[in-house]
């Protein structure tokens, strides 16, 4: 037989064959030194030819034969998903279809189709120039092949195509192409799609957007001109950076409605029942268990289909603009949310909210830009200049021209800050800072906050202390201009904007904060809320959670003033994908036909988060509702979209960003700032402060709150209910019906109307309320308090916590010192008075004495606040409970005015008094009634959640020297109470924890 030239990588010899590139030894450079030297004398050099070792191996044809099939038998590609990678086991240059003998001309002419049809050619051996250029002219040379790829065939293609109409397609095999293009991350090639790309019609061309530049100067504004038409979807729009892989506007994907027609309530429910009547089918007969006997398809004869959502075309180059008190043309909106970037575009300030067109009747969304927001300084001068290198006193007197010279000459000049304001003011202090006085001039510097933030620890020669260097400038927006929470705002001479900067209908500027100003009294414009639920799967190789439907139910008309509307959604859609690994059941289609039932259909991943962005921008949500959604759904659904490559997905958000925030971070600060514009309202937050529960999963909170029972679909599931059809409807209904029940929790919460009422206490941003925090509606309260009696609020800290050890909780079981010391923290001062209770089983009478609101009543009484208790000069040692000594500082003098705390404290406990009274009158309204009692809740929440700003450590106006007199006060109070309830009828008691006690009787 003949003998045939192997490769050694295959005959496992390679290692000990193959030429080597090695570092010669010292003999051989001495060597070759010698060489040159005499090369140089004269003598003539003779080249030696090195013998090199053969880099193939010789074998006989059996041999070979045997090899080859032992190649062709071994699987050696990793999991190519079907794509079609070819090994036919031979060597690279050995092809029996080549014949050695052919003539050259036939050869030459048959060379393009012998390319596109043989993989495996010997290709002739032509020397190459050994230079860089040849490299470039081959791979360019190279790329040509490509083109002879049937692009109909792709399945990349056809996920981002879809199906263009409603007919069945049909079912292809999947082709063998060897492509040389880099595979999406984002894109599933899966080789069972069963769709059959269709071609774009020639007809329609896109028509290229043409960007215009920002001008700098004004626009003059004219009358708007409105028409209550069918908005056709925009065409590309102006986005920041097109760097995506593909020119796709996500509006522009067209997933197929599978079936747009009513839903068929008699019909369809005996449908679904004889289909689920039978599960244990294959694979998946242990989803029996899950499935219901009656399908949730039907929604309780609360049908959307004849519910048209009003789409109203505006021309955003006109502002609708109304008259003003003043007599001049205003924008008026409703404020809703706020959004500032410090570091990227300081100064500015976004308003988001609600803008009424008159000719449509109807509010549509609005963006206002507040721009030019300055920076405000506040310098304390101090009563000698001190040399600042030894902190010795000069003995000169400051005075204010002092303080601005040396800030003009040396802090402005070191800053960079070229052009400032200054004037001096009288301000009031009552904080934590030693060595300021309650009342003092201070010179107040205002400079643009394009200009760079001076340091909080700044000292100067004249000044000892500058308050306000870190102010955020949408607190000081909100604290100059009066605005407490969602309300009527009035833009004075406002500008058009270029340059779109936001998904809202209409876009608006003020050059500066003073032309934004309240109206005062005016009931809040209906919302757009939109519930949602996902099912995500977690993909078995990456481990990463993969979203693989969303359902979504829309009002479009949501008050939040009135009783909340039946039923809670006018909208729905419904998107399903499947998982890289997975296919459609055959028949899904068909079963969706016939049940009548609107569900769309993607392809991909990439192709349902493309949907429900588009989708999302169209209907304009206000609220998006969900359940755990800032502990798991929204960076999932944020970190999916950019996994996949999603365009344009700040359409989540209003603002158009072009960056994703970091997400995953501390208090989901980027999830967050990503939906900007838009509030999510998380319904297990909301419960945990609303309503006591054993847990807050949807399931606890659909029993606890909506007394029904929901079925639970364990994730290890998820992936079987894609075997059947009746399983994949069911897994649908499931995800709709969880979006129903979280609006109806939402709505038996009165969980938005509530917010509102709160965050129009505290001043604060509803989005804000809606995420739980106490510790930040408080803070704002007391900055609205303390702006308007003319006093400097203590500066924002920035806290690094320290990461906490698992189990440091237990470590300190045994009361060691030094355990303590490294498990949890111990008490900054000692809280209320707590008893250990008195276990056993009482078959007599049980009391429970409560003291009503004990902490806020004991501010008032004492008149405990900051403005009145002296907490460094008289601070005197008080001994506790447990022996050890204490700083408490002494009651105010009972002749001092009310401070500011207990005047705030009060003004809530009073008008709760008086809306508790408006409720028992006659003949109320019943929408008016749950207005007075979301109202009295909103001022109980606040009320009892004041003390909590003092005793929390990293609270802005923390105060231990108050918190710990309050307690103190507290633990007096229980001291006098529990002797003289014990010489009564009482004799003993079961349960003591600071305010409540049961006693048995």
């Amino acid at each position: 037989g003949k003998s045939i030239h192997l490769s050694m990588s295959d005959s496992g010899s390679l290692a000990a064959s193959r030429s080597r590139r090695e570092k010669k030894s010292k003999k051989g450079r001495q060597e070759a030194l010698e060489r040159l030297k005499r090369a140089k004398a004269g003598e003539k050099y003779k080249y030696e030819v090195e013998d090199f070792t053969s880099v193939y191996e010789e074998v006989d044809e059996d041999q070979y034969s045997k090899l080859v099939q032992a190649r062709q038998d071994d699987d050696w590609i990793v999991d190519d998903d079907g794509i079609g990678y070819v090994e036919d086991g031979r060597e690279i240059f050995d092809d029996d279809l080549e014949d050695d003998a052919l003539d050259s001309q036939e050869k030459g002419k048959d060379d393009k189709a012998r390319n596109k049809d043989k993989r495996n050619v010997k290709k002739t051996v032509v020397t190459k120039p050994n230079n860089i250029k040849s490299m470039f002219i081959a791979s360019a040379g190279r790329k040509t092949a490509d083109k002879a790829i049937d692009l109909s065939k792709d399945d990349l293609l056809g996920d981002i195509l879809q199906d263009l109409n409603t007919e069945t397609p049909q079912i292809t095999p999947p082709p063998v192409i060897i492509s040389k293009k880099k595979r999406s991350s984002g894109a599933s090639l899966n080789p069972f799609s069963v769709h059959t790309p269709k071609a774009v019609p020639s007809g329609k061309t896109i028509s290229p957007v043409s960007r215009k530049e920002p001008s700098l100067t004004p626009v003059p504004l004219k009358c708007a001109g409105f028409e209550d038409v069918v908005e056709e979807e925009s065409g590309p729009m102006d986005f920041e950076d097109g760097d995506f892989d593909e020119p796709m506007e996500a509006e522009e994907v067209h997933v197929e409605p599978v079936a747009a027609k009513t839903w068929d309530q008699e019909r369809e429910p005996a449908e679904e029942e004889k289909q689920e009547a039978d599960p244990g089918k294959g694979t998946t007969s242990n989803l029996g268990s899950y499935l219901p006997d009656v399908s949730c398809w039907d929604i309780d004869q609360e049908d959307d289909s004849s519910f048209s959502a009003p789409e109203v075309q505006v021309d955003s180059s006109h502002l609708p603009l109304v008259k003003g008190a003043d007599g001049e043309q205003v924008f008026q909106f409703y404020w809703l949310d706020a959004y500032e970037d410090q570091y990227s575009q300081p100064g500015v300030v976004f308003l988001f909210g609600k803008v009424w067109i008159e000719l449509a009747e109807t509010h549509v969304s609005c963006c206002v830009m507040v721009k030019n927001i300055e920076r405000t300084l506040y310098f304390l001068p101090r009563e000698t200049k001190i040399d600042l290198n030894t902190g010795k006193e000069k003995g000169t007197p400051v005075t204010m021209k002092d303080v601005y010279d040396e800030f003009d000459e040396k802090i402005a000049a070191k800053y960079k800050i070229m052009k400032f304001k200054s004037k001096p003011v009288e301000k009031n202090y009552a904080f934590e800072i030693p060595d300021v006085p309650e009342k003092s001039e201070y010179l107040e510097v205002r400079y643009s906050a394009e200009m760079p933030q001076l340091p909080q620890d700044l000292k100067g020669e004249t000044f000892s202390h500058v308050f306000g260097t870190n102010t955020s400038s949408l607190e000081l927006f909100l604290m100059n201009r009066k605005i407490k929470g969602p309300c009527w705002l009035e833009v004075k001479n406002p500008q058009l904007l270029n340059q779109p900067i936001s998904w809202c209908k209409f876009e608006a500027m003020a050059l500066k904060p003073d032309l934004v100003n309240v109206i005062k009294d005016v009931g809040p414009p209906p919302l757009v809320v939109m519930s949602l639920s996902m099912k995500t799967m977690q993909n078995a190789k990456t481990h990463e959670n993969e979203i693989i439907a969303v359902a979504a139910l829309v009002h479009h008309s949501f008050a939040l003033d009135k009783a909340p509307p039946q039923p809670p959604f006018q909208s729905h859609f419904c998107v399903v994908s499947k998982p890289k690994d997975c296919i459609f059941p055959y028949d899904f289609k068909e079963n969706i036909k016939e049940k009548n039932v609107k569900v769309e259909v993607a392809a991909t991943e990439r192709t349902l988060l493309g949907f429900f962005l588009a989708k999302v921008h169209k209907i304009d949500p206000d609220i998006i509702v969900g359940h755990n959604i800032y502990g798991f759904e929204l960076e999932v659904l944020l970190q999916r979209i950019n996994v996949c490559k999603v365009p344009y997905w700040s359409k989540i958000g209003r603002l158009k960003r072009s960056n994703m925030p970091k997400l995953g971070g501390r208090s989901g600060f980027g999830e967050r700032n990503a939906t900007c514009g838009r509030m999510i309202c998380d319904v297990e937050i909301s419960a945990k402060e609303l309503i006591r529960c054993k847990s807050y999963h949807l399931s606890e909170l659909v029993q606890h709150i909506l007394k029904t029972e929901r079925v639970v679909i364990p994730m290890e599931n998820v992936r079987n209910m894609y075997s059947e059809s009746s399983h994949l409807l069911y897994l649908l209904e499931h995800t709709w019906k969880d979006a129903k029940f979280i609006l109806q929790i939402m709505c038996e919460l009165n969980v938005l109307p509530l917010a509102l009422q709160i965050t129009n206490i505290a001043g604060n941003i509803m989005s804000r309320t809606l995420m739980g925090g106490r510790s930040e509606r408080n803070e704002f309260l007391l900055l609205h308090a303390f702006y308007e009696n003319n006093y400097i609020v203590p500066d924002k800290q920035i806290f690094r916590k320290p990461q906490q050890k698992l189990g440091d909780e237990d470590e300190d079981i045994d009361g060691d010192a030094s355990k303590y010391k490294k498990g949890r923290k111990k008490a900054a001062y000692s809280g209320g008075l707590v008893l250990d209770p008195k276990v056993g089983f009482y078959d007599k009478f049980i009391l429970l004495l409560d003291f009503n609101s004990l902490y806020p009543s004991i501010i008032q009484e004492f008149n405990i606040c900051f403005t009145t208790v002296q907490r460094v000069a008289s601070e005197a040692e008080k001994v506790t409970e447990d022996g050890e000594q204490e700083q408490i500082p002494e009651l105010p003098d009972p002749g001092l005015e009310m401070g500011i705390l207990p005047r705030e404290i009060r003004k809530l406990v009073e008008r709760r008094r008086q809306v508790k009274q408006l409720m028992k009158q006659p003949d109320l309204n019943p929408d008016l009634v749950l207005q007075y009692d979301i109202r009295q809740k909103a001022l109980k929440l606040t009320a009892n959640s004041m003390y909590g700003c003092l005793g929390f450590s990293y609270s802005r106006f923390y105060a231990k020297p108050l918190a710990a007199l309050v307690t103190y006060k507290g633990r007096e109070v229980n001291g006098v109470t529990f002797p003289s309830l014990k010489m009564g009828v009482f004799f003993n008691y079961i349960l003591w924890d600071g305010r409540t006690k049961e006693f048995v009787t």
